[in-house]
């Protein structure tokens, strides 16, 4: 079973915004490709059927209706009308729906996914290129498909705020294209994998719960419920990293959040993440992170 309250803790942290940026029906011969922008991107196939054509792969993938494409580190992709692709023999004509027949239309809704410090984000680093949740077969498809509904409403309907209410749908896709990964690809290693370990999961939830504790390897080892040894091991194993490393990222995680935010001191942040003075925070912090947190807390962007 997924440990909710970790994952919710992480993806609190994330702290990105969505914005729609290409919202459309074609039928015609088409081709779109937003990669390169250097931005997490998304596409959601708000009606009708396309191709998904990824490099090194030379069958494309079908998609359709409900189905939505998260690209977390902007990777190379083409979407397309055909399922098998010529650059060279392929030429981009798309035609809109008001000039088409309804039943043959595509309908795409497309945006970005901009992150807050995304390279140090546990569940960034532990998804993969491409992001694929199916519309539908999949245990979130009806209250998914609430969803599309709404942003379909609110793309076709041009009302005021429409374009804030788009913005904040969107990024519930994201809480759903996480979900659906772990529950439908049961990643292996990482953030995402240890949520589904029972023993693993404990210990962070320990963590993220009581960022202030005094943690030792001990201590987190029963909260697991097992010896320090196995506990340690398995940890590194499953996350890449041994507990205390995670346990100081994920402080200055907090405390990076705190410092953006601006309410706090910077005692009243160090005691936050267990660090009784200031000196020891600052020298923990720029260790871990690679700046100052005065350098952190003027970086509000």
């Amino acid at each position: 079973m997924m440990n909710t309250d970790v994952l919710s803790s992480v993806l609190r942290l994330l702290r990105f915004k969505a914005s729609v940026f290409f919202h459309a029906r074609y039928c015609g011969s088409w081709t779109i490709d937003t990669s390169g922008s250097g931005r997490s991107t998304f596409h959601l196939i708000a009606g009708g059927n396309c191709y998904l054509h990824l490099p090194g792969q030379e069958k494309s993938i079908p998609l359709h209706t409900g189905d939505l494409i998260v690209f977390p580190r902007d990777s190379k992709h083409r979407i397309t009308d055909v399922e098998i692709y010529n650059e060279d023999e392929h030429v981009s004509n798309p035609i809109e729906v008001d000039s088409c027949e309804v039943e043959g239309a595509t309908a795409l809704i497309c945006g970005y996914f901009d992150f807050d410090d995304p390279k140090r984000n546990p569940v960034i680093n532990a998804l993969p290129d491409t992001v694929l949740v199916k519309g539908s077969g999949n245990i979130i498809e009806p209250r998914l498909q609430i969803l599309i509904d709404l942003m379909k409403s609110e793309t076709d309907n041009s009302v005021t705020g429409s374009d804030v209410v788009i913005d904040k749908l969107s990024e519930i896709l994201f809480i759903y294209a996480v979900r659906s990964h772990i529950n439908e690809s049961a990643p292996q290693s990482g953030i995402l994998a240890a949520l589904t370990d029972t023993q693993i999961s404990r210990a962070l939830d320990a963590i993220h719960d009581k960022p202030a504790e005094a943690w030792t390897v001990e201590k987190l080892a029963m909260e697991a419920g097992i010896s320090r040894a196995p506990f340690s091991a398995h940890f590194s194993e499953l996350m890449g990293k041994p507990p205390m490393t995670y346990v100081g990222e994920w402080r200055m995680q907090l405390a990076n959040v705190e410092l953006k935010e601006g309410k706090k001191s910077m005692l009243e942040i160090a005691e936050s993440v267990g660090y009784s003075s200031e000196v020891a925070f600052r020298k923990a912090f720029k260790q871990i992170t690679g700046i100052t947190p005065g350098a952190a807390r003027n970086n509000t962007h």
